[in-house]
């Protein structure tokens, strides 16, 4: 299963772009792996139970995956002190 869209929001994108390059590097290349298997990452519950997380060191990529339109939305890039509140 692999998906054809990734959309990344503007405030994403621009919360990526503070961090830093290395960190940057390692998030834009593990997008590759979720949209080659978007359910690899773990499915999350409670409030973000429609939602999976990418573990990528210390940060966490939070997103939707639409199977109909296969449509990855990356919806939260950050810290994994701070990613869940």
């Amino acid at each position: 299963m692999s998906a054809k869209n990734l959309h990344i929001s503007q405030s994403v994108d621009k919360n990526l772009s503070k961090l830093p390059k290395h960190i940057q590097t390692r998030i834009i290349s593990s997008f590759d792996k979720i949209i080659q298997n978007p359910v690899s990452g773990i499915k999350l519950h409670g409030e973000l139970k429609n939602y999976y997380k990418f573990r990528v060191g210390d940060y966490r990529i939070i997103y939707s995956f639409n199977a109909k339109e296969s449509l990855i939305q990356i919806v939260k890039i950050e810290h994994r002190q701070g990613v869940y509140k």
